[in-house]
């Protein structure tokens, strides 16, 4: 039986069709647009409301990959992830492509008022994010490094906004890029299963679990060279950085990498090691914000 429209349905409704959005990532994505401001600029408070204009804008962004991502990832998800709004039927997929269209709209009106330099970079996010879910996703590596280059670019684009991009900027974007670059390969791990019954290509599905072992570790061995050894030589205050960064980024990393090597239940390690890095990534921004 269908039932009629009530305050608590709506709610309902309003509410899954925020979840197709995930706003925790919206929110990484504006932290990470002001860390990018606040690195950037001459001094702490210069050009706040730009900055807070950024923040959404990236926000904006990041909500529009992310519902794309899930109408595009719809008959995975019903295999794998069939409590997601969409393919549990709960938000229709009309629905999420009229909220696409608002938030693109909204996004880029916000991006025009910042300036042209900001809407064409704005402008590029969406693009790679439209790029991954429909062409992109469906490669060995090439999606998890273009999901990675626009989470780096929420960082870049900050940056641009308030002062311009200089080394710091550009060393803590090097380091979210391989951040994210890392989590995305771990994910492929938790997601084989679906996505070898849909169809897709991932490192996960093509090779064995442990080719995308060794891949996660080598980029957290760069990380953790980047993040220790570049970092160090450009932040003000080197040892409260390399303090931080080594506590709330290194070592997290570097456990996940010990967990997935160590670990003979691949479903359990791989569900930890995403735990952990998710948890990593407030306190590891927070890092990267020293390097001012």
């Amino acid at each position: 039986m269908v039932q009629s429209a009530s305050p608590c349905g709506t709610g309902h409704r309003i509410v899954d069709a925020c979840r197709i959005m995930r706003p925790i990532t919206c929110v990484l994505a504006a932290g990470s647009a002001a860390c990018g401001s606040y690195i950037a600029a001459d001094r702490f408070g210069a050009d706040r409301g730009r900055g807070v204009l950024a923040m959404v804008c990236m926000a904006g962004v990041l909500g529009v990959a992310n519902a794309v991502n899930d109408i595009v990832d719809l008959p995975a998800d019903r295999i794998g992830k069939p409590w997601r709004p969409i393919a549990s039927g709960r938000v229709r997929i009309r629905t999420a492509w009229c909220l696409v269209s608002g938030l693109t709209v909204l996004t880029m009106t916000i991006a025009a008022a910042l300036g042209p330099a900001e809407t064409l970079f704005a402008s590029a996010l969406l693009f790679l994010a439209f790029a991954y879910s429909y062409r992109l996703k469906d490669t060995v590596l090439v999606g998890n490094l273009v999901v990675a280059a626009v989470s780096c670019g929420t960082l870049l684009f900050g940056a641009v906004v308030c002062s311009g991009v200089s080394l710091r900027p550009w060393v803590a974007a090097g380091a979210v890029l391989l951040f994210v670059a890392g989590y995305e390969i771990v994910k492929t791990l938790q997601d084989r299963d679906a996505d070898n019954k849909a169809g897709f290509r991932t490192l996960a599905t093509v090779f064995e679990p442990g080719a995308s072992v060794a891949a996660y570790t080598t980029v957290a061995t760069i990380l953790c060279a980047t993040v220790l050894a570049v970092g160090a030589t450009v932040s003000s205050e080197p040892s409260l950085y390399l303090g931080c960064a080594a506590s709330f980024l290194v070592a997290p990393v570097c456990s996940c990498a010990y967990i997935l090597w160590s670990w003979s239940d691949r479903d359990r390690s791989t569900a930890r090691s995403l735990l952990i890095l998710r948890l990593a990534w407030f306190p590891g921004l927070f890092s990267l914000a020293l390097l001012k």
